[in-house]
């Protein structure tokens, strides 16, 4: 394994059981067994390196995804088996990583859903601004559930599929909607 990949691979083993703000340098060379020199090679603080976990990061299911549903379900699959470390990440200074971490996700493989099936006959415009927003709304439900103190793998994936589906019923047909109605304008 690479020193980078290896960098990654322990800040990721670490935050399962610790806060960011718990973690230095100084214990992620120690745990992946390099020279604190080394890491400053390839990083200039953990923050830069967590983003680099997450810029590197993919989520299995949703390139494969053939509607909405589909693509949430494969991001809520890969907060289930990383809870300890997105939520360790929400709740630190680097929690706008994981927020444009899922948003970047969703609206792209939302956009490209929605224009490829032209199911409402919109522009390309509209498409966009539809899953823009979209991808706002989720993420922020994400970003709302990994904040709560109290919040359990269990409870998240049940709070996190009934908005799911709620959302697919009543947010994305509003924001068609919206579309719609600004277009006319």
């Amino acid at each position: 394994m690479i020193t980078e990949a290896r960098l990654k691979h322990a800040l990721k083993e670490l935050l399962q059981t610790k806060s960011l703000d718990d973690i230095n340098v100084t214990i992620l060379c120690e745990k992946c067994n390099c020279h604190r020199q080394t890491f400053y090679y390839h990083y200039t603080d953990i923050y830069d390196l967590l983003a680099a976990v997450f810029l590197n990061e993919t989520v299995s299911g949703v390139n494969e995804a053939t509607d909405i549903q589909g693509v949430l379900y494969s991001i809520l699959e890969y907060s289930k088996k990383n809870f300890d470390f997105i939520k360790s990440t929400y709740n630190s200074a680097a929690h706008d990583l994981v927020d444009a971490f899922f948003y970047n996700k969703i609206i792209s493989k939302v956009f490209a859903l929605l224009r490829s099936a032209d199911n409402y006959n919109l522009t390309v415009a509209c498409y966009r601004n539809i899953s823009r927003r979209y991808a706002n709304v989720v993420g922020n439900e994400f970003s709302y559930c990994f904040r709560d103190p109290t919040i359990t793998v269990v409870k998240f994936e049940k709070y996190m599929r009934r908005f799911i589906n709620a959302s697919l019923l009543t947010i994305l047909p509003g924001l068609v909607e919206l579309s719609r109605e600004e277009r006319k304008k």
